[in-house]
């Protein structure tokens, strides 16, 4: 199951490989956003089918909660972090 604040990795598709936050969901797609190609403004629109769940952001949650600004600057941060916690734990 594949919820708000999810982090993803395309696994179809051109964008294969890609680490993704989930903005919205909806039935059968989700919006998803990396904050460079694709912004929190401006989310791309992909099939469930297509990602595979990595795991729950709860930065991003926290940060919606408590009403700050969440921007394309703080959503690199956060995949950036993410990324560099699962090398770690691969390693």
């Amino acid at each position: 199951m594949i919820n708000i604040g999810d982090i993803v990795i395309s696994i179809m598709g051109h964008d294969r490989g890609e680490y993704y936050l989930v903005l919205d969901c909806d039935n059968d797609f989700v919006y998803l956003a990396d904050g460079r190609l694709k912004t929190v403004n401006k989310p791309k629109k992909k099939n469930k089918k297509h990602i595979s769940r990595l795991g729950k952001c709860d930065e991003f949650i926290d940060i919606k909660n408590s009403g700050d600004n969440f921007n394309d600057a703080k959503l690199k941060y956060l995949l950036k972090n993410w990324r560099n916690r699962c090398l770690n734990q691969t390693l």
